[in-house]
């Protein structure tokens, strides 16, 4: 990618010569490929191992990367492309989409929905022990979960969790409201009064 935006640069033509086209071209295909092949090798991980948030960000920014080279690949052929624009514009669009999805939620309700469905042949419950909020819905699944150890792994998590209490979490002013960080408050009052 820098080697293409490196020879966009040097040639300030309005017509690239063919030959650095045709070079071009190849550079961004075998690139493009050697990211999917990357990707490819990121889901037969996920597969196998389950989700983290460090493995949907790292699909992020893959999914990033091929884009933009594909994007500076036409600007060969398109001297009036603005390539530099559009990478941009994806990468505030793909940064915006992840910050408003709640990542955390996702990957623990992935990882606890592909453990029951077969998917996956454990699950990682001291993981979703660190998710935070969001995870709290999916341990107190685990807490009643048929395997002995998975559910001793979730409630022990859960009862040292319910020993902290949740004032810091009380801010009066609005903009620290969070549904998740509600919601979880609310599942965990309901978990120590079961508990005790």
């Amino acid at each position: 990618l820098g080697l293409l935006c490196m020879v966009i640069w040097l040639i300030r033509e309005e017509k690239l010569p063919r030959l650095t086209k045709i070079a071009g071209t190849f550079i961004g295909i075998i690139t493009v490929f050697l990211v999917i092949t990357a990707s490819a090798k990121m889901f037969l991980y996920i597969g196998s191992y389950g989700l983290t948030r460090l493995r949907v960000l790292t699909e992020v920014i893959m999914f990033w990367l091929a884009l933009t080279t594909a994007l500076v690949t036409v600007r060969l052929f398109l001297p009036g492309f603005g390539y530099m624009k559009a990478v941009v514009l994806t990468a505030m669009i793909l940064g915006t989409l992840v910050f408003w999805v709640d990542v955390n939620t996702l990957v623990a309700s992935y990882n606890v929905n592909a453990y029951r469905s077969g998917k996956l042949e454990t699950v990682d419950v001291r993981h979703i022990g660190t998710l935070g909020s969001a995870g709290v819905p999916w341990l107190l699944e685990l807490a009643e979960d048929a395997d002995p150890q998975v559910a001793k792994q979730a409630r022990d998590i859960l009862d040292r969790r319910s020993e902290y209490s949740y004032s810091y979490f009380d801010i009066e002013d609005f903009r620290g409201w969070n549904y998740v960080r509600s919601k979880a408050e609310q599942l965990m009052d309901a978990y120590k009064e079961t508990s005790e």
